[in-house]
């Protein structure tokens, strides 16, 4: 079982096989650790954030993976209100792009001729 739960790991099938079946919050980062989703384990830790991990990051992959932490706590919908206003005041009020229910839209860079 994983018990350092401040330090980010790599969001993987076996690190997630190592996840307690408690309640939780967790937030999923990518390669330099941009948080892109905070949510809460409904109770099951380990299956939320498998499931999280199947569906969701499988539509967006990114280089380098992505990577998680998580806070053990029996209030996980007050914990999650914290982490998201936490975010909102450090980010201008803005949640992170896998909270928000419209997507982000992606920017295309301009090609310069050589």
């Amino acid at each position: 079982m994983i018990t350092d739960t401040r330090t980010w790991q790599k969001l993987t099938p076996e690190t997630i096989a190592r996840l307690p079946e408690a309640g939780a919050v967790f937030e999923v980062a990518n390669l330099v650790r941009s948080v892109v989703f905070i949510g809460r384990a409904s109770g099951n830790l380990r299956r939320d954030l498998g499931a999280y991990h199947q569906e969701s990051l499988k539509q967006r992959p990114v280089p380098g993976g992505y990577f998680f932490r998580y806070e053990p706590t029996a209030r996980e919908e007050e914990a999650l209100e914290g982490r998201l206003g936490a975010y909102r005041k450090t980010h201008g009020g803005l949640l992170p792009a896998g909270n928000c229910e419209t997507p982000v839209p992606l920017r295309v860079a301009t090609r310069r001729a050589a």
